[in-house]
């Protein structure tokens, strides 16, 4: 059976492979959507690395303040890098729903992505262990 973890990972990879779609696309938007998903599902992805159990509506949010609070709850030190992504939880919601919908520019996308992409490389690192961890 393959690692949890790393079953996360890989899901968090198909949505940077759908927000790189998007982005070619110029639905920014939706775009930005999957870069929330691909921190969210990274960050999840560590949770289970290191086994922290959490209530499960506490798991299943997907508010990115809120993981990176079990993260360090739990003893993870968090880097400043990986807590810009608290900017990307907007894309949860505001671009999913008409009445909540606020477009999203090139510039805001570009930037949205660079965050994402270092918080998944720093879940990588961790869950294929050159930064360690207790493992599942």
């Amino acid at each position: 059976m393959k690692n949890p973890a790393k079953r996360w990972l890989e899901f968090a990879l198909k949505d940077k492979t759908m927000a790189d779609a998007g982005y070619e696309r110029g639905e920014y938007d939706l775009a930005a959507y999957h870069l929330q998903q691909l921190v969210e599902k990274s960050l999840k992805a560590i949770i289970i690395f290191h086994g922290i159990v959490v209530p499960l509506h506490r798991f299943k949010t997907h508010i990115i303040g809120d993981l990176l609070d079990i993260l360090e709850e739990n003893g993870i030190e968090v880097p400043s890098f990986v807590k810009k992504a608290t900017s990307l939880t907007r894309y949860a919601f505001e671009v999913r729903y008409p009445d909540d919908y606020v477009p999203v520019s090139v510039e805001e996308y570009e930037e949205a992505y660079e965050i994402a992409l270092n918080v998944y490389e720093w879940a990588k690192g961790i869950i294929e262990g050159s930064e360690g961890g207790k493992g599942i």
